[in-house]
């Protein structure tokens, strides 16, 4: 499966250049037949590993289950239900300030515009980890490849994590003109 964690370490380098999360935020998951490859819990994309790649089965339990990401269970609904091969999951800073004030995002941009449309933003009491919050995104990324949850980041599926990375890299940055519109770039 070298191809999977090269795919891993590629997309959380890109996710670091762009500065698209900080610390140790964030998780990437990938559906590859009826395994499932996820970050570790803690783990820092800007310096990802490979033992920071938990396989888990897709369907069942492992022992391995408590050393991957805590949002795992959110990773296998919205897998399950959308049908797509992966989901990246960032607390991108735009997306969540925008969060708090709107619920949809609707892109000026031309890009925003034309590939992602106007984006959902969901609002559930527990916003990490929580049966809501799986059910309410596996919802919204049926008809979208891209969903933010309030006050929590941004969630993305594609047929890879490239896919769904390129969807949380073109909404903040239509996030960032948004905001600089509204608010003259003022942080």
């Amino acid at each position: 499966m070298e191809f999977i964690l090269k795919e891993f370490r590629e997309v959380a380098r890109l996710i670091s250049l762009e500065g698209l999360t900080y610390g140790y935020t964030g998780n990437l998951s990938r559906l590859w037949g009826e395994r499932l490859f996820i970050t570790r819990s803690g783990s820092n994309l800007l310096n990802l590993s490979d033992e920071d790649i938990i396989e888990i089965p897709f369907q069942g339990h492992s022992i391995l289950e408590e050393r991957a990401s805590s949002e795992r269970s959110v990773h296998r609904r919205i897998l399950k239900e959308t049908g797509k091969k992966a989901a990246v999951h960032l607390h991108t800073i735009y997306a969540i300030k925008l969060s708090f004030l709107t619920d949809s995002i609707l892109p000026m941009d031309n890009e925003g515009k034309a590939i992602l449309g106007e984006v959902p933003v969901l609002s559930v009491e527990k916003a990490s980890a929580s049966e809501e919050l799986a059910q309410k995104l596996s919802e919204a990324l049926k008809d979208k490849d891209v969903a933010v949850v309030k006050s929590h980041g941004v969630f993305a599926v594609g047929d890879n994590l490239v896919k769904a990375y390129e969807k949380i890299a073109i909404l903040e940055n239509s996030c960032k003109i948004l905001w600089g519109l509204k608010y003259g770039g003022k942080g």
